[in-house]
C-alpha cells in the first residue's frame, strides 16, 4: 500500500510530529510512503519517508490523506489514481467551516484519530467517520482497503 499525507505546512507542529513519527516507525508496513505540503518550515524530525511540495502530487498514485479542507480540495483538483482521505481532529480551529465539513462528508472518505473527534464530526454533518484508533497502523490499513 502506498501512504501520503498532505499538509499545510512541512513545520514540527505538534500533530505533524505525530504524523512524522508514525511514519518513521512504521515505514516498513508501506510500499511506499511520503508527505505533500504547502508551505515549507522547520522540523526537527529525521524523516526515513520523502517530503514533497505539494504541486508534487500529480506523480503520487495511492492513498493519501489530507489534513485540512485546502489540502483536501488541492488534492481532488489532481487528476490522476488517488484514494484522497481526509483526517479530522476537532482542535484544529481552521477545520469549523461546517459546510466544509459537510461537502468533505460526502466526497471522501473521514478518518479520526479518537471517539471525541468522531461523536463530533458525525454531530456537524451526520456522517459517521471512521476511527483509526489513534494512527494505529492495522486500523488505517483496514480503513483504507489495504
Amino acid at each position: 500500500m502506498r501512504l501520503g499525507f498532505y499538509l499545510d505546512t512541512s513545520a514540527g507542529t505538534p500533530a505533524n510530529t505525530e504524523i512524522y513519527n508514525f511514519l518513521n516507525d512504521n515505514i516498513s508496513e508501506f510500499d511506499d510512503v511520503a508527505v505533500f505540503y504547502d508551505d515549507v518550515g522547520f522540523n526537527p524530525v529525521q524523516a526515513k519517508f520523502g517530503f514533497f511540495n505539494g504541486a508534487e502530487l500529480w506523480s503520487f498514485k495511492g492513498n493519501i490523506i489530507c489534513t485540512s479542507p485546502h489540502s483536501f480540495v488541492s488534492a481532488l483538483n489532481v487528476a490522476n489514481k488517488l484514494n484522497i482521505s481526509y483526517l479530522f481532529t476537532a482542535d484544529q480551529k481552521e477545520e469549523k467551516n461546517i459546510l466544509e465539513l459537510v461537502k468533505i462528508a460526502r466526497m471522501g472518505k473521514v478518518l479520526v484519530k479518537n471517539e471525541l473527534d468522531e461523536r463530533m464530526f458525525h454531530r456537524i454533518t451526520g456522517v459517521k467517520p471512521v476511527n483509526i484508533h489513534g494512527l494505529d497502523v492495522n486500523k488505517l490499513k483496514e480503513a483504507l482497503g489495504g
